[in-house]
């Protein structure tokens, strides 16, 4: 029964609450929110910075501390693990002070919590408890990105579907569009079927007359949207196949997960009667950010149920995932009974200062969201601040102009020595990333730290450039802009008048077959009109034809002896590379980064120091992107990677701000982050705000038509249907581009009161009339915007420019190039290159001195016994069961590494595991040092340490836990007490002894499936790193549940047919359970079979 059936009513005010805890008086507002019926529909419009966090966990308290709900009858709701991360930290603080304070009579049980977490990872519970409902695996495998990706494009590959043929769209295109109409269909709860018959009608006009004076020929606005329209059956059809190729794998994406919980909450209405009766009250944050999908789940689930959504329409950014603005709206006809909820408040930013907040007000003030909104207001607390605007003839002008701001504010602070004030946080906020690199370049000249975050800054660390130029090159025999950046970089240094060559050649080359003979001026012409206006000759297929060309060859007499030389050793070397391509993906870039010398490069080159970092992170998206894939393949890599990029750049970031250093992200990144100073660049016409890709909407090639979109009511509509002629519907077209162009301006304006809104302290917006375009770009209309409102002076803009021409066009600047490699460090290195060539050229070990010698000497002696083969190696008495895999696999490597044992990598993945399964222990045992872990206050390694800001690799351990955290108390497990954790059992199997250590046992009730199948206890082991790949890996990995099962039996004295043992993978949220786990005959067996070909055991360890 809970705290409300139980009739308690304590009545205590919020106020009373915040002041018996010690905390601020809420305000006006925030009481209002706080005290909101507890029974009702509330809906709470929160501004940028109004403390929604802490009015919600309040809101909590309060419900609480009246009676009107237990603890774990609370579910609070997030999209990101960090935002879920921080609601949960703030409600346990809460209810611990009431708790401990004793103001209300509340219940503390360690083990039941309040229920905080994402969308998705509710939506997955629902889905992993009640799959079977709807005829579907529960322990199905997520699919992240890169698998996804992989599985849709070997869908489409494996298609032998004639219309793809005429579609005149690239592999990775078609997989894209796929991905995309797939997950919208999930989405939007839209029926393929449905869409299919559209096409049908659409298609029908076919045909329609012109009736348009003096135009003979089709419009292109018709035919363009026959062709898109044209596109959508085959698509569809792969997207079907793709779902179906997910169910038969035994895989489910995120948007998969909630339309399947829909499904089972509207065909089985028990489960729905059983989360209603769990969760009395809900908390919705974020709410304008839920899809058409996620709304319709939590309307079915908790309808006319006490809920309360919290949002800002102001900061609906992300309509390209499916958010919509009008969700707040529409809060009250979803929830609601008779479509009437309460609206709140929270009007005070308690971020930003003074003038930031008139200029953000200033700016969304156009905008209607469909429900009333309070501007934002300035706390009791809250500064005047600074808001500046500066503009500049040029970019480069514009940079050093916001090198120079950051310069003067970072620099003012220390470095968080003892009696100086601690460093400030800054941020670059850029609407797109098209010139960060002119910025970054100008902070970096200034002695700005500077690190751009993502995969966007990942992939600009030169070295990563360099790798992925030379991975598409060996890919893609037209990618020529890639090949120019590899023969024109440091490596081979090919100056401009032999690639000018090259690209001769490739021309000479285009009009030749074979054998290099002139094509007929006829097929010549047919191959011309075949290729793409901005397709030009392969430059790589002209590389490999100068490694078979004779010197004396007429057509490579245009270049220079030493460029010819190098050119082909480039070629031979790349050719090379690709006759290695059969070898597994990593092992296949890993390869090349070591033909390239790039692992030496980073090592020697002390001017990048985010080198080898780069080159480590790199090999670990590579890994995961390998993990996921039976066939994972360079093509389909270096397509995902562009995808994600895309995608990366888009997702709001989970990095915390660096004090000292500035942060470079996009403006979608940056929403739920704030800083101490920002800067917002480009704010130019057509840049911010930027000009739409396309007008189209979803006339756009495999776009889900906007119809079958939940949210169609908001959205423009192309009006098709009725139409008598082409002309008409030309006239639809435009109607329905100009709706389009008005909804992007919209969001625009959203992004642009996103971006102001990030600051503490100080703002910084810039734009310069000359970047790389023709025309000078005027000043952003938001720039003008504020000036009309008095935020900032007119006179900071200039009415025109000083050139009438772009002056960077003409400007000269004299540079080196190729460049040196070695730059100033050539004669340091030319010194020690001449060292070692004097002392290779003296008898062998002159000079060397005892120490070295002797270390030759032993290295000499491993080379020698390493080349007798290895011998084989004792097995020691007591062997981990974690090893046990290891012995049967491999047991030359695990000979190895006894013969010579070696330190180990201190990997962050392990640290993260000791780091968690401590955390799992001490909360089952309810012990206080829990909270010291979920504090992670060690986890910062650079505070004793000397490492200059910008040289410092952000460590996400913290985060990472935190995420493991979250998963694990959503899991089946989160709310259940283990019988026995972290135990240490035993077992012998001949003359060895295997060191059974469990993370944890749970009884089984009688009752449940398990229990009816007659199994009465469960060994669970916690998993954090990666699921089993393949069968081979899952049966070398179920030994050690075989050896935890056996040993448990042995110690309780039961039989091992009443023990379930199963591995939960915390990252994937999988549980595993192997189809068979080894007897004891058969461990004993595997066991012989080591012991067999063993000499006499070891005593120890």
């Amino acid at each position: 029964m809970s705290a409300a059936e139980g009739g308690v009513t304590t009545g205590i005010a919020a106020a009373d609450i915040a002041a018996r805890l010690g905390l601020h008086a809420p305000t006006a507002e925030q009481r209002a929110v706080i005290e909101a019926d507890p029974h009702g529909q509330s809906i709470v419009v929160a501004g940028a910075g109004s403390g929604k966090t802490e009015t919600m966990a309040n809101r909590v308290v309060w419900l609480l501390a009246n009676g009107h709900v237990a603890v774990p009858e609370v579910l609070g709701l997030t999209f990101t693990r960090k935002a879920a991360g921080e609601l949960a930290e703030r409600i346990r603080e809460r209810i611990a002070q009431l708790v401990s304070l004793g103001i209300a009579e509340v219940s503390l049980d360690p083990l039941e919590s309040a229920s905080v977490g994402t969308y998705n990872a509710f939506a997955s519970a629902i889905y992993r408890e009640h799959a079977m409902l709807i005829g579907r695996e529960p322990d199905a495998a997520v699919l992240g990105e890169a698998s996804a990706w992989q599985l849709a494009r070997s869908v489409v590959a494996a298609s032998a579907d004639p219309r793809l043929v005429e579609l005149d769209a690239s592999l990775d295109k078609v997989t894209g569009a796929v991905l995309s109409l797939s997950r919208a269909l999930a989405e939007n709860v839209a029926d393929s079927r449905d869409v299919r018959a559209m096409t049908r009608d659409f298609l029908a006009m076919e045909g329609l007359p012109i009736e348009a004076p003096r135009k003979r020929t089709d419009f292109a606005s018709f035919v363009d949207a026959l062709g898109i329209v044209g596109a959508l059956p085959p698509l569809l059809e792969l997207a079907d196949a793709y779902a179906e190729a997910k169910q038969q794998q035994g895989f489910v994406e995120f948007s998969d997960q909630v339309a399947l919980a829909l499904a089972i909450c509207e065909r089985h209405p028990e489960v729905v009667a059983a989360h209603r009766e769990r969760y009395r009250t809900v908390l919705l944050d974020e709410y304008q950010d839920t899809s058409v999908v996620q709304t319709r789940l939590l309307s079915a689930l908790f309808g006319e149920q006490s809920v309360m959504a919290v949002g800002d329409p102001d900061q609906s950014i992300y309509g390209w995932r499916g958010a919509s603005a009008a969700n707040l709206a529409r809060f009250g006809r979803d929830f609601a009974p008779g479509g009437a909820a309460a609206v709140y408040d929270l009007s005070t930013s308690w971020r930003n200062p003074k003038i930031v907040l008139e200029g953000a007000n200033a700016l969304i003030l156009p905008l209607d969201a469909g429900i009333p909104k309070a501007p934002l207001g300035a706390s009791p607390f809250a500064q005047s601040g600074r808001l500046e605007a500066a503009w500049a003839e040029t970019i480069e002008h514009e940079a050093d102009l916001v090198a120079t701001w950051f310069a003067e504010r970072l620099g003012r602070a220390g470095r968080g020595a003892p009696g100086e004030p601690a460093p400030r946080s800054g941020a670059l906020l850029c609407r797109t990333f098209a010139n960060v690199g002119i910025f970054t370049a100008a902070l970096r000249a200034r002695g700005v730290p500077v690190h751009v975050l993502g995969m966007a800054g990942l992939l600009d660390q030169p070295v990563i450039a360099d790798l992925v130029c030379v991975l598409r090159v060996l890919n893609d025999p037209t990618a020529g802009s890639e090949l120019v950046r590899v023969l024109g970089g440091a490596r081979w240094r090919i100056g401009p008048a032999d690639l000018a060559a090259l690209h001769s050649l490739a021309k000479w080359l285009a009009d030749r077959d074979l054998s290099t003979r002139r094509l007929g001026d006829e097929v010549r012409a047919g191959l011309r009109a075949s290729i793409a206006p901005d397709e030009s000759p392969s430059i790589v297929d002209a590389l490999d034809f100068l490694l078979a060309a004779p010197d004396s060859h007429s057509a490579i007499a245009a270049f220079s002896e030493v460029g010819l030389a190098r050119m082909r050793r480039a070629g031979a070397q790349l050719q090379s590379l690709r006759r290695r391509a059969g070898l597994g993906l990593v092992d296949f870039v890993s390869l090349v980064q070591q033909e390239l010398l790039l692992d030496i490069e980073v090592v020697a080159n002390p001017s990048q120091p985010l080198g080898a970092p780069s080159l480590e992170a790199f090999d670990e998206l590579l890994a995961g992107f390998a993990e996921v894939s039976e066939h994972a393949t360079l093509g389909a890599f270096l397509g995902w990677l562009t995808e994600a990029e895309q995608r990366d750049r888009l997702a709001p970031r989970q990095d915390e701000p660096e004090p000292g250093a500035v942060q470079v992200l996009s403006i979608h990144g940056s929403k739920g982050l704030e800083w101490d100073v920002v800067a917002i660049p480009r704010m130019v016409d057509e840049e911010l705000p930027s000009k739409p890709r396309s007008s189209k909407g979803w006339l756009s090639f495999g776009e889900l038509p906007n119809e079958f979109k939940g949210d169609a009511d908001e959205l423009p509509e192309l009006q098709w249907r009725g139409v008598q002629s082409q002309a008409d519907f030309d006239r639809a077209v435009g109607d329905f581009a100009e709706e389009n162009k008005q909804r992007h301006a919209e969001e625009e304006r959203r992004l642009a009161y996103v971006a102001l809104t990030r600051t503490r302290s100080d703002l910084l917006l810039t734009g310069s009339w000359w970047a790389s375009q023709k025309a000078p770009r005027k000043p952003s209309p938001f720039l003008r915007e504020l000036v009309t409102a008095g935020v900032i002076e007119a006179g900071v803009l200039p009415g025109a420019p000083e050139h009438d021409e772009n002056p960077r066009a003409g400007s000269t600047e004299r540079v080196r190039w190729p460049l040196d490699p070695l730059g100033i460090r050539r004669p340091a290195v030319t010194a020690a290159a001449e060292a070692v060539r004097a002392a290779a050229a003296r008898p062998s070990g002159v000079g060397i001195g005892p120490v070295l010698a002797d270390r030759i000497r032993l290295l000499l002696e491993e080379r020698r016994r390493r080349a007798e083969g290895p011998g084989t190696a004792e097995v020691p008495v007591r062997v981990p069961a974690s090893r046990f895999k290891d012995y049967v696999d491999d047991p030359a490597a695990v000979a190895a590494q006894l013969r010579r044992p070696m330190p180990q990598r201190p990997y962050r993945a392990t640290r993260i595991g000791t780091l968690f399964h401590q955390w799992v222990e001490q909360r089952s045992t309810g012990e206080l040092e829990a909270a010291a872990i979920d504090a992670l206050d060690g986890l910062e390694v650079y505070a004793e340490l000397d490492i200059p800001v910008d040289e410092r690799v952000a460590d996400p351990t913290a985060e990472r836990l935190r995420e493991l955290q979250a998963t694990f108390e959503a899991s089946e497990w989160g709310g259940r007490k283990p019988s026995a954790v972290e135990i240490e059992l035993h077992l012998p199997i001949g003359d060895n002894v295997f060191v059974c250590k469990l993370d944890a046992v749970f009884d089984i009730e009688p009752s449940s499936e398990l229990g009816r199948r007659g199994i009465r206890h469960q060994v669970v082991d916690w998993k954090t790193g990666k699921a089993p790949r393949d069968a081979r890996d899952l049966e070398l990995k179920q030994t050690q549940l075989a050896l935890y099962r056996l040993a448990y039996a042995n110690w309780a004295g039961i039989e091992p047919n009443a023990i379930d043992a199963v591995f939960y993978f915390v990252e994937d949220d999988q549980v595993i359970r192997p189809d068979a786990i080894y007897d004891e005959a058969a461990l004993r067996r595997a066991w012989a079979s080591v012991a067999a070909s063993a000499p006499a055991a070891a005593s120890s360890l």
